[in-house]
């Protein structure tokens, strides 16, 4: 069985696109933040909804919900600038789909969740003091599949495997190239692919969105 994981895809359509073409699966599993960030939420809604299991991370909550992102100060008032073209662009059925995405899954023997077990909004990265996993300790799954942080994971707490893909549409590494990850008969891969960075940036600039937007996803870090 093949299993592709993805994550905080942020309306990156390109990205998505380019990882479902060079990519064979059995199951799909989203890590929740389909939109925000990028030029195509809609169409990104549409490929997710139709192909993978979905979970809701803090950026689709906002979006759908018109609540605060929780994001991190060095971000924020970006996140709330861009966040208007994302619900300009969205329609009812995408809206409605946002909104109803569940906090967590359990499926083929995986917990999927955002951030943390019923918390859109916890940090839970490589580097994470271990106690900051306890909310997971009594699940009945041996493995946990994150998003959030937009940072590849691997990483086992307590004999549970604790697995992040990245971020396929935002990368915060210092890599531009989409993130994601495979598990192959129990075995996995971390991916990186190169896609049409520059057409996701022309649709970006034609809708408007601030250049820091761009230079952020260019350069797959937060710059100021």
């Amino acid at each position: 069985m093949k299993e592709l994981l993805i994550s905080d895809v942020h309306g990156n359509l390109e990205a998505l696109l380019q990882v479902l073409k060079m990519e064979r699966w059995d199951h799909i599993y989203c890590m929740g933040d389909i939109v925000d960030y990028g030029p195509s939420p809609q169409e990104c809604i549409e490929l997710i909804r139709e192909n993978a299991v979905s979970v809701k991370g803090n950026h689709d909550n906002a979006v759908a919900s018109g609540v605060d992102c929780g994001c991190g100060y060095e971000i924020k008032e970006l996140s709330q600038e861009v966040r208007k073209f994302s619900i300009e662009q969205i329609n009812q059925d995408g809206m409605q789909f946002l909104a109803k995405l569940p906090i967590h899954v359990s499926t083929n023997g995986k917990l999927l969740t955002h951030a943390s077990l019923d918390d859109l909004f916890k940090y839970l990265k490589p580097d994470t003091p271990e106690e900051e996993f306890q909310p997971f300790s009594d699940v009945k799954e041996d493995v946990v599949l994150l998003g959030h942080t937009h940072i590849p994971m691997d990483r086992i707490v307590n004999g549970r495997r604790h697995i992040n893909p990245g971020s396929l549409g935002q990368p915060r590494d210092g890599d531009w190239r989409a993130s994601y990850a495979i598990i192959d008969d129990g075995e996995l891969f971390f991916q990186r692919i190169e896609y049409d960075i520059e057409r996701t940036i022309e649709k970006m600039k034609e809708r408007g969105f601030p250049e820091r937007a761009v230079r952020i996803l260019r350069e797959g870090k937060v710059v100021p």
